[in-house]
């Protein structure tokens, strides 16, 4: 049997559709060959996706990388901004995907960094009291 739509031979005498391009054998299909020949036809390597690409989607310029890198050295408010402004890149729904990933593996290191550095902290005073530092007596040689 032959696909009107496609125009493929098919073994099976018996189907109902074409194993190729899904067409009904039993139905009408001249119009089903026209939408698939006139937009077979117009897919060109170049018009492939450009017209679908949402602002999520689109890429991100060098300036905007710039300035959500540089929110961390403002003085004083940088460093409650940037936490802050990651953890609105990472769950907002509008954020591009890309600067939304960027954003999460930016905040899963500075939790993984503050973990580490409270770790060592603790544990570095752990030692000193075990070894029999005595923190007033170390503050009253300045006083």
């Amino acid at each position: 049997m032959i696909c009107t739509v496609c125009g493929r031979n098919t073994n099976n005498e018996n189907a109902n559709f074409c194993e190729y391009c899904g067409s009904s054998f039993r139905q009408n299909t001249t119009q089903l060959k026209e939408e698939y020949t006139s937009s077979y036809n117009t897919m060109e390597p170049n018009n492939l996706h450009t017209e679908n690409i949402t602002a999520v989607e689109k890429p991100i310029s060098i300036w905007n990388w710039l300035g959500s890198m540089l929110l961390l050295y403002i003085p004083v408010v940088g460093i409650f901004a940037y936490p802050i402004m990651l953890l609105v890149w990472s769950f907002s729904n509008s954020t591009p995907k890309n600067k939304q990933n960027w954003a999460r593996a930016s905040l899963l290191m500075l939790i993984i960094t503050i973990v580490v550095i409270v770790y060592i902290l603790t544990s570095t005073y752990n030692q000193m009291l075990s070894n029999g530092f005595n923190m007033n007596d170390y503050m009253q040689q300045y006083y």
